[in-house]
């Protein structure tokens, strides 16, 4: 016959294993994370777009149509060389604005301008990561990355520094969610990339 001793270690052992036996089945039962609808992502391909008009060239996605865009510094425009890169399928538009340098100050001002757009997103970002960079075929600009649930998560500027200047910003026709459109934010920043390494200035 078993000891008290031995008996309470064995109930003791026994409330113990029912403990974490219980523990564990009432932890089957919290909720999951919320989940995202798969979205099936087109094949990557561009093609040559050469806007009749415009000072400037790049490759851009097969899968993207072009619309003209209506307001940019809060002005109305009639510039063929304003337009959106409408993402079939993917609820995204990248807004192209571009303004010719014709005096001196106006590059400074554009650049101010841009900051302005893109200080409004600071409330809502959890960071911003701006670089500079230079293409391939000599243009020069400024990549910003905004982090969270900013309604736009990508914006650029793109100039010659002497006769040209173009803000692009990507912006979703949805409620910013950073989480939802990870996938797709990440697939359209890949082809923001590409217009950037694909793009030159007309002489």
């Amino acid at each position: 016959m078993q000891s008290n001793h031995s008996l309470f270690q064995t109930f003791l052992l026994l409330c113990i294993l029912i403990f974490l036996h219980t523990g564990c089945q009432e932890e089957s039962y919290t909720p999951k994370p919320r989940g995202y609808p798969r979205v099936e992502l087109p094949s990557k391909s561009y093609e040559l777009f050469q806007p009749a008009n415009c000072p400037f060239s790049f490759e851009k996605p097969t899968y993207t149509y072009v619309q003209k865009d209506t307001v940019f510094f809060r002005q109305l425009p009639d510039d063929p060389c304003w337009m959106n890169l409408d993402f079939k399928g993917l609820n995204a538009k990248v807004h192209m604005s571009y303004k010719p340098i014709e005096k001196e100050g106006d590059l400074i001002k554009y650049l101010k301008d841009a900051y302005k757009l893109n200080s409004k997103h600071v409330k809502k970002a959890d960071y911003i990561e701006d670089s500079v960079f230079v293409t391939p075929k000599g243009a020069y600009g400024i990549y910003y990355i905004v982090g969270g649930d900013a309604a736009s998560s990508t914006q650029l500027a793109i100039t010659d520094s002497i006769n040209h200047f173009i803000w692009a910003s990507l912006y979703f026709n949805t409620a910013p969610n950073a989480d939802s459109i990870a996938p797709i934010n990440n697939f359209v920043r890949a082809d923001i990339q590409h217009l950037i390494n694909t793009f030159e200035w007309k002489e």
